[in-house]
């Protein structure tokens, strides 16, 4: 009889045990962690875990974007089962919008290396135009930089990494725009020069300031308003029909320099 119920206890006690034991699993692993990245063309899996009080990390990567086949692979690898995998991994899934901004960021970068060549080569036109040779050597030298860093950005855009490429020919841009190029305001002045050799060829001595940007030795009078500060004063009738055919014969000079100034 004490037979029969030490017998009974004992397969009670191992049903117990096997039923603890399927609630919760045993892993061959303390603290196992495991967080599998699926790509557009591939499958990133990185694990953590304690063995014998340190940590270990362990990353494979398989070619596929199924997560069972994943599982499958990385079950064989840890001798573990799928589900206990499944269990215990964190899932991260390659995402379209991804895609889009990877593109984006491409462009983007093509676009900065475009400019950066264009102006690599508008650059090299402007030094070969110069004539004073040691401008020409020192603006070569920024040249040279210029080149270089759009070299970099080339061979970071092969690689993929578009934001350093970005970057790179931004960088390139700069160095020919802030010292080799002329700025907008220079541009203008020699657009003034030219407009004034022009005007004082044909046209010399007409519109304002063109006196003194055609003649070097021109000095500009200072106006005088004493002469005309008292007219409209008098009383004397004769006195005041001549002050206004003065003013009428001023007035017509001027309007005739306008219109030969206009034609």
């Amino acid at each position: 009889m004490q037979k029969a119920m030490n017998t009974k206890f004992v397969a009670l006690f191992v049903l117990v045990a096997m039923a603890f034991a399927a609630a919760v699993p045993a892993y061959a692993y303390d603290e196992l962690e495991i967080e599998i990245e699926i790509n557009k063309n591939s499958a990133l899996v990185a694990v953590e875990y304690e063995q014998d009080g340190e940590d270990v990390e362990r990353e494979y990567e398989y070619n596929t974007t199924s997560i069972q086949e994943v599982y499958t692979l990385l079950a064989a690898e840890l001798d573990l089962s799928e589900e206990e995998i499944e269990d215990l991994a964190e899932v991260e899934k390659y995402e379209e919008e991804d895609e889009s901004e990877e593109m984006s960021d491409m462009k983007e970068a093509q676009e900065e290396i475009d400019e950066a060549r264009s102006l690599v080569d508008v650059a090299t036109d402007y030094i070969d135009a110069l004539e004073d040779e040691s401008e020409v050597e020192t603006l070569t030298g920024y040249l040279a930089t210029a080149e270089g860093y759009l070299a970099e950005a080339q061979a970071a855009f092969d690689a993929e990494d578009y934001e350093e490429a970005e970057n790179k020919a931004e960088m390139a841009s700069d160095k020919i725009e802030d010292h080799i190029l002329p700025d907008d305001e220079d541009e203008d002045k020699d657009t003034n020069k030219q407009w004034t050799k022009d005007k004082c060829e044909t046209n010399p001595g007409i519109g304002i300031g063109v006196n003194e940007k055609c003649d070097d030795d021109y000095k500009k009078v200072e106006r005088s308003d004493d002469k005309y500060k008292d007219y409209g004063k008098s009383t004397d009738r004769t006195e005041l029909q001549a002050q206004i055919q003065e003013l009428m014969q001023l007035l017509i000079q001027l309007l005739t320099l306008q219109l030969a100034q206009q034609s």
